[in-house]
């Protein structure tokens, strides 16, 4: 068994290798019915990993609706052979060919009601260090900065100020950003197969992991850190924990929700179900009651409006967007789209005292400009490619748009013009940028196995430090990524 290292100043249990795992996918086909042979075989090599009911546990589910992208033979490859750099060992000396493709076919096979109730999230949850460790070191921990490595399945931590690495430890196949409490004391992150992190930012510990469920969308936390909230696509529901991640209570939901987020200024979660027009309101701060409004047609994303009670929402056929009054619980503006934006990779900023927003969309090599006082769609601004993030801060004058190529483009935040671009690693792509909290310095991405983080000027465009990394996918800055709703209240 081939296993991968990682830096980590206290001793984490083997019970966590779930988070370096691979998630596997593999089409829906016709499958049979698994005989009780199989079903043993299956018992007796693979459900201490991945659960009685393939629902996942320290290893990800093995259910068809998430098993689409590769062949039999690839899977079976897998089985006999096993998964370099993770606890998957190769059962080619054990299993026959016939087994192994009667397991395959077991895989293939529907679980019906699959349900994972607050008994099932109970006994997952695992304490993982309880002591603090006196060797942490002392930073300013408003400008942590967090590399989300999926080559490895962890989160670097870095001081911002110095750039040095002050841990790494292993999550998995992290879905949505880590969230930070207002203190900057606590981060929280949810892998795809619903499995909960909290890590001790403070005296940098990995505290504790759970499953919310067999696949969750995102997570959103209070700013205290006492209630955190995982919406889950299977089962449908919202699980709320505490800080220390024990379930509190589990509340159904009627659709498949979109994603959960916490209301700046109120204490609630806030969350849209992309199939059915209703947005949900979970008040945290009296016993969790839910309040249901009625939209006008289901959401399909959203996110809010920097320093207003309202939201942007995305519909599902991708051909408008919405700009929606909380408090009046109606539609102020519609703009018309060619592509289904990326809402929650938007960029807001402020140009002459007004707000405006930039944004790409899915399967469109074009950036959209709106002018948020008025809602209008001033520019469409041709790109490279079609990218995936829009990044800007207050500390740079260029909106940093990742393209699906090699290249980010910058535009001027005050012409609101292509200006220039940056190529961080030829022939590889760069994507998401993440600013410093001062945002003078502007890490971008280089997505590759033998890939880095690279830090520019973000005023001058001068590389700074070259970092490497597998497959680096996101970058989060602890003040921005907690406090960049508030900025523009100050301004």
């Amino acid at each position: 068994m081939t296993m991968t290292v990682f830096r980590v100043s206290r001793p984490i249990i083997g019970s966590i290798s779930f988070l370096l795992l691979i998630a596997w996918v593999l089409p829906v086909g016709i499958s049979m019915a698994a005989t009780p042979q199989t079903q043993k075989l299956f018992q007796q090599h693979c459900a201490s990993c991945h659960g009685i009911k393939r629902y996942g546990g320290i290893a990800p589910p093995l259910l068809p609706q998430f098993l689409r992208r590769k062949k039999d033979t690839q899977l079976q490859s897998i089985i006999g052979q096993g998964l370099p750099s993770t606890q998957m060992v190769g059962y080619s000396k054990i299993l026959t060919t016939d087994q192994i493709e009667n397991l395959v076919a077991f895989l293939r096979t529907p679980v019906q009601k699959v349900s994972w109730e607050i008994q099932d999230i109970q006994a997952s949850r695992q304490l993982l260090s309880s002591n603090p460790d006196s060797s942490a070191k002392e930073f300013d921990r408003r400008n942590t900065i967090l590399v989300v490595e999926r080559g490895t399945g962890s989160i670097a931590v870095f001081d911002g100020n110095s750039m040095q690495k002050l841990d790494q430890f292993p999550v998995g196949r992290i879905h949505g950003g880590p969230k930070f409490d207002h203190s900057f004391e606590n981060i929280y992150a949810v892998t795809r197969d619903g499995t909960v992190v909290w890590y001790d930012l403070e005296h940098q510990q990995l505290k504790a992991t759970v499953k919310a469920a067999v696949n969750t969308r995102n997570i959103a936390i209070s700013p205290d850190a006492k209630f955190i909230a995982a919406v889950n696509q299977l089962p449908q529901n919202v699980v709320i924990f505490d800080k220390t991640l024990n379930p509190l209570k589990i509340i159904p939901l009627a659709g498949k929700p979109s994603a959960i987020y916490q209301l700046p200024g109120e204490g609630k979660f806030v969350l849209t179900l992309k199939n059915v027009p209703v947005l949900l309101a979970i008040d945290y701060e009296a016993n969790f009651q839910v309040k249901r409004v009625t939209l006008p047609e289901p959401f399909e994303d959203f996110m809010f409006v920097p320093g207003k009670k309202q939201i942007i929402a995305s519909l599902r056929k991708g051909t408008r967007i919405l700009l929606y009054d909380m408090d009046q619980q109606k539609v102020l503006g519609t703009i018309q789209t060619k592509a289904l934006p990326h809402l929650f990779s938007a960029a807001f900023f402020q140009k002459e005292g007004a707000l405006y927003a930039a944004l790409n969309h899915i399967g469109l090599p074009q950036l959209s400009i709106i002018d948020m006082e008025q809602f209008q769609l001033l520019h469409q601004i041709p790109l490279k490619g079609s990218g995936y993030f829009a990044r800007t801060h207050p500390g740079t004058p260029f909106i940093w748009v990742d393209t699906n190529t090699e290249e980010v483009q910058l535009v001027d935040k005050k012409t609101l013009k292509l200006t220039s671009h940056l190529i961080p690693a030829a022939g590889k792509k760069a994507m998401h940028t993440e600013f410093s909290a001062d945002g003078k310095q502007a890490l971008i991405s280089v997505w590759h196995p033998e890939g880095a983080v690279v830090i520019y000027d973000s005023e001058s465009l001068e590389e700074i430090k070259r970092m490497p990394f597998k497959m680096p996918i996101g970058k989060y800055n602890a003040f921005n990524k907690t406090y960049s709703h508030y900025q523009f209240k100050k301004q």
